[in-house]
């Protein structure tokens, strides 16, 4: 799961009225789940815990995208496609769809960053983000304070549209203000967004500044505190502005000096605000070109018409790779992430088996997709969405698989995307089904929505929904416990107590879920009025 500059999961399941002998029982609210022997696991969960613990071992590297571990990984995918009998979908009648991705790093020594002639310290005042489609920047220009930079009628967010900005450096709030709701909010965090609003209306940079009072600054501190690099698809300029930089907490107060002002008045506006400074944004940029594949294989629907439609599951391969520390630093320097994503690999291979074994085919075509970069920035999403394989307006819903914490008996799910459209009576009839309900985003300061493969499908109007494990029944616990303690670190692996028995049934609740949207008579629909199906209406 990808995580950068306030944008940043997941699902299952636990049926009370399905008799399940894989399922472990639990003597009260302090009885730890049983983790179940291999004897005792069904045919469906001895299948997850295979594929999850090969993607997961040493052997694959950390499935980094553009490494061999990650082409290893692509192999297995391909190996299990071809057993399972799904037709090639990718490029030229392969399982492969090429994806061009650049690495954008910065020079060493090159950045430079000065508030009216005076120079700030890289790490300790800011960090400028490397630019991705120039090597030289080097922009000076007047800063205008634009608030949290959304350009936003709808939550009257308006502030490009009172003052012109063109060449000016605009500097912008981190976050959103108070009162969106929490998709919406999620979707207007994201850097990339406040990148595309500035560029449009002709700034010439963008600076990232914290609010002085936010208690969770130094979250942002730490990442402008080591070298930054960026990977994108080069051909995709909506986020591009080359000058462009983070302030940290003293960073920003220096600044707000500078021009005079002090946090309270900053806070305090409601305009546009000159801050009667300038800024010079300098760097030199390297960049890197490669290819990585996204993983593509179908099953035909039956029925006549609806074949040409598609519904397409997702889960990204990719993971973070290796530590990139000296030698001997550490014993096991490498992220193997067994919940980070083999778990919904082995769901999607799951769901592949169960589709295929079914004695009659979905009436509309279902895609199994494994994306590449998710933890890069999304993109091997963001270019099948894009550039899909099949006609992109023949894409009538995402159902997506990222992350599942199976470490403990579930009872309820978060139904991220679901409550745009018709998708939410979809998730609520197939969690009845099996004694799961849908509760509210517990976590939404952590904009779960936009950290996803599920969010490029919406952002070309694709309807899409993205299961989170709920926080009832210990879920809250089992999730906080592995944020703190294995997220993104060597410690996500195999043998941490996964529960397959569940991981069985999470399998299970999405195979329901994308199953009904295939056999349904009418594709899903965005709700009358929703934000995002009226925003992206399916040609952003």
């Amino acid at each position: 799961m990808f995580d950068r500059f306030g944008a940043i999961a997941l699902l299952v399941v636990l049926s009370a009225c399905v008799s399940d002998p894989s399922v472990s029982a639990r003597s009260g609210d302090d009885a730890s789940p049983v983790v179940l022997s291999d004897d005792d696991l069904s045919p469906s969960a001895r299948r997850f815990k295979t594929d999850l613990t090969t993607l997961a071992s040493d052997a694959y590297q950390g499935r980094e995208a553009g490494t061999p571990g990650y082409d290893k990984a692509v192999d297995y995918v391909v190996a299990a496609y071809e057993k399972i009998g799904l037709v090639p979908a990718g490029d030229d009648g392969t399982y492969l769809q090429s994806v061009p991705l650049r690495r954008a790093s910065l020079a060493l020594g090159t950045a430079e960053f000065s508030v009216s002639g005076q120079r700030y310290q890289r790490f300790e005042d800011y960090a400028v983000v490397p630019s991705t489609y120039e090597t030289t920047v080097d922009v000076s220009g007047d800063v205008v304070f634009m608030g949290y930079g959304l350009d936003a009628p709808v939550f009257d967010q308006t502030a490009y549209r009172e003052i012109d900005v063109t060449g000016k450096i605009v500097a912008v709030l981190q976050g959103v203000p108070e009162g969106l709701p929490s998709e919406e909010a999620a979707h207007f965090s994201r850097l990339d967004v406040k990148v595309q609003a500035a560029r449009a209306y002709g700034a010439a940079g963008l600076i990232v500044i914290r609010p002085i009072g936010a208690e969770n600054n130094t979250g942002l501190d730490r990442r402008v505190r080591r070298p930054m690099e960026q990977v994108i698809l080069p051909e995709d300029r909506r986020g591009d502005l080359p000058a462009t930089a983070v302030l940290t907490r003293p960073g920003t107060t220096k600044l707000l000096k500078a021009a005079g002002i002090t946090s309270a008045q900053l806070d305090a506006a409601s305009a546009p605000l000159a801050l009667n400074v300038s800024v010079r944004i300098v760097a030199e940029t390297v960049h890197e070109d490669f290819a990585s594949p996204n993983v593509v294989g179908m099953i035909e629907g039956s029925d006549p018409e609806l074949k040409d439609e598609y519904v397409v599951l997702t889960a990204h391969l990719d993971h973070i790779g290796e530590l990139r520390t000296i030698a001997g630093a550490v014993q096991d320097g490498i992220n193997n992430g067994a919940m980070d994503n083999a778990s919904g690999i082995a769901t999607l291979l799951e769901e592949a088996r169960k589709f295929s074994a079914d004695k009659e085919r979905p009436r509309r075509s279902i895609l199994f997709l494994a994306l590449t970069a998710e933890e890069k920035g999304l993109l091997g999403s963001e270019y099948f969405a894009n550039a899909p394989t099949i006609p992109r307006e023949a894409m009538v819903a995402n159902v997506n698989l990222d992350m599942p914490i199976l470490l403990h008996d579930f009872t309820d799910v978060i139904a991220f995307g679901a409550a745009h459209s018709s998708l939410k009576q979809v998730a609520e009839e197939a969690g009845a089904s099996m004694s799961i309900t849908l509760t509210p985003d517990p976590v939404p300061e952590m904009v779960l929505f936009v950290r996803s493969d599920h969010y490029n499908f919406v952002r070309i109007g694709v309807p899409s929904i993205f299961l989170f494990l709920g926080f009832e029944n210990g879920g809250k616990e089992s999730f906080e416990k592995f944020m703190a303690y294995h997220y993104h670190q060597p410690s996500d692996e195999s043998d941490l107590p996964i529960l397959y028995n569940v991981a069985a049934r999470f399998a299970e609740l999405n195979y329901r879920i994308a199953k009904q949207i295939a056999n349904a008579d009418e594709a899903p629909t965005w709700n009358e009025g929703d934000f995002f199906g009226d925003h992206f209406s399916g040609d952003e």
